[in-house]
């Protein structure tokens, strides 16, 4: 009996398992990494600008708030004023009429350290505006003029204007905010001239 021996090669190409396997190049690793930090590095700074420009819209939309909220106090006071006691650039004492129907006074004062504007009514104190890095009370006589040379006489102020300037910083950015008020007039005051 004769048998047949037969030989069965196993090739590696043939089962399924590749010994070339490519692996990457040092070139495309390098050209890989360089695009993923320029592609970080984008939307990093994009991220920054959007974070400067919310933060910049939050400090705007907050000191647009509290200028619109200190002008209707110190012009409704400034309206119901029936005597003014001292007045400066920075400081204004005033005697109006409160909601009982008596007279109260109130004092509207700028601190150029703190950099605050306050309102004192009541033996209490509220900062009214933060963030104030100027601020100017202008007053006008009975015929419209301005006190131009700094000697306030409180006898004769009529109308008075606030002027400041907010400002907050941002991430190295300042954001301003001007204040020029209408000139309120003190309807219940009577003047000498």
């Amino acid at each position: 009996m004769d048998y047949m021996t037969t030989t069965i090669a196993h090739s590696r190409k043939n089962s399924g398992v590749s010994l070339n396997r490519r692996a990457f190049t040092l070139v495309e690793v390098l050209v890989t990494v360089s695009l993923c930090g320029l592609v970080l590095a984008i939307s990093t700074g994009s991220l920054l600008f959007l974070a400067k420009t919310t933060k910049g819209l939050g400090n705007y939309q907050d000191m647009n708030m509290a200028s619109r909220f200190t002008l209707e106090d110190f012009g409704s006071d400034a309206r119901m004023t029936v005597d003014v006691n001292s007045a400066t650039a920075t400081r204004v004492s005033l005697d109006v009429y409160d909601s009982t129907g008596g007279i109260s006074t109130v004092v509207y004062a700028f601190d150029a350290v703190t950099g605050t504007f306050s309102r004192t009514a009541g033996g209490k104190t509220d900062i009214i505006l933060k963030d104030v890095k100027s601020l100017e009370l202008v007053y006008y006589n009975l015929y419209g003029v301005k006190d131009s040379d700094g000697t306030i006489n409180p006898i004769e102020v009529k109308e008075i204007q606030l002027q400041a300037e907010m400002q907050r910083n941002v991430l190295s950015i300042n954001n301003t905010n001007e204040i020029i008020s209408a000139r309120f007039m003190m309807r219940n005051r009577s003047v000498s001239s």
